[in-house]
């Protein structure tokens, strides 16, 4: 009877209609205000939205395969239907509360083995968020990306062994494999594109007065472009997500990196107080916003992506002197801006025929995404989601073909004046 008046203490006051008064919901401090879970090819997310920051455990547990979160002093209904969702990582999810105590256990039945991980992400008024409590169940074999706001990356290391030496090793490999596809597109004067639709998942992105979510937006115009490049001799495309899941910011360039790519092109739409702006716009890489050439050297050598820690044609990992690493670093990040800004022109040629435009020149700055020193990486904002006129465009299905073949003209013009 205790336990029964308990829930339905509980289910009262997670409705608002009456304020906690059992004696164990007096140390009750936060209370989930939503709970989102999203599927990624590699892992399961699940986020608990929350009026204040809470305390947790995670343990994980086997025969059969489970995770087992407990979330201290908070109130969630064990009968809250937003907890009722299977994928391909959970086969079922259950709530309870533990005995003699204001916590909620929440138990995650799996499908297969998985490596959890959780944190808090604090509140940020400046997108009318507040606290929230992060599940991350990565399926084996999987690789953990950096928490959202953290921009803390957890990559795989190197690891060489064995009697021979690596850079004996790497010669035989090098020598037995076949040519990858991008590499042959790049031998016939193709160009291998990463297209990277910005947000998704948990993440929307911005949103509009009529409800339109940018990662929605963003994904649309990626597959269209994905299929008119595609579609062009010599040239090939591939996305860094192809549905509504999350990708950490600096995982969508490792996930480019996979296909070698030649050009990185990173899709959003934009957001202002003022919903009188209006216009696309195309970002490059300040010189600012550039990771130093220690950094930038470490984060394309410890890739293990079929040759992704090459650096035009030559693997950092055999370069010994420290001097000349950084000297072809510094060489790459200043290429790789100049080819930038090049291709950022040609787009706002084309988007210009289709599109106002907000600025006339290529911006400098400093976002995540563009930070990879081998490749020319551009983010193009295609319009503004706060202003009503360009929303009502982006909705429409012949305006989104308009924005990505305006993209591919550039992406092709630009493909036209490279040499070699």
């Amino acid at each position: 009877m205790e336990r029964r008046t308990l829930l339905k203490a509980m289910a009262l006051a997670a409705s608002g209609l009456i304020l906690p008064v059992h004696p164990l919901l007096a140390a009750v401090k936060a209370r989930v205000l939503d709970l989102r879970p999203w599927t990624a090819p590699d892992h399961t997310r699940v986020v608990f939205d929350l009026d204040h920051p809470v305390k947790h455990t995670l343990v994980t547990l086997k025969n059969p395969h489970r995770v087992v979160l407990e979330i201290q002093d908070i109130l969630l209904d064990p009968n809250d239907s937003r907890l009722k969702f299977s994928d391909k990582v959970v086969g079922k999810a259950t709530a309870g509360l533990v005995p003699n105590s204001s916590a909620v256990r929440v138990v995650f039945e799996l499908k297969e083995e998985v490596r959890p991980r959780s944190f808090i992400l604090k509140a940020d008024p400046q997108l009318k968020k507040g606290p929230r409590l992060v599940i991350d169940l990565f399926r084996k074999g999987a690789e953990d990306d950096e928490s959202d706001d953290e921009e803390k990356t957890v990559a795989k290391e190197n690891k060489g062994g064995g009697k021979e030496s690596v850079k004996d090793k790497d010669l035989k490999e090098k020598e037995a494999k076949p040519r990858s596809p991008a590499r042959e597109q790049r031998r016939k004067g193709g160009l291998v594109v990463a297209i990277d639709p910005g947000h998704g998942g948990y993440d929307p992105g911005a949103v509009g007065e009529l409800g339109t979510r940018e990662k929605d937006v963003n994904l649309t115009v990626g597959r269209k472009l994905h299929k008119l490049i595609n579609a062009q001799p010599g040239f090939s495309a591939h996305l860094t997500r192809n549905d509504d899941y999350y990708v950490a910011l600096k995982k969508r360039v490792y996930v480019a990196r996979k296909h070698q790519p030649d050009l990185f092109i990173s899709l959003h739409a934009d957001a202002f107080p003022d919903r009188s702006a209006r216009g696309a716009s195309v970002y490059c890489l300040s010189e600012r916003g550039k990771p130093s050439l220690n950094r930038a050297i470490n984060e394309l050598v410890k890739q293990q992506n079929d040759e992704a820690h090459l650096l035009g044609g030559i693997d950092l990992g055999d370069v010994p002197d420290p001097e000349v690493k950084g000297i072809l670093m510094d060489l790459s990040q200043q290429h790789s801006l100049k080819e930038a800004i090049k291709l950022g022109d040609t787009l706002l040629q084309s988007l210009d025929n289709i599109t106002r435009i907000k600025y006339d020149e290529v911006i400098p700055a400093g976002f995540m995404v563009l930070k990879a020193p081998d490749m020319p990486s551009v983010l193009v904002e295609m319009a503004f989601l706060t202003n009503a006129e360009e929303e009502a465009l982006l909705r429409q299905d012949k305006h989104q073909d308009a924005i990505a073949g305006a993209i591919f003209e550039g992406v092709r013009r630009y493909g036209a004046t490279r040499k070699g």
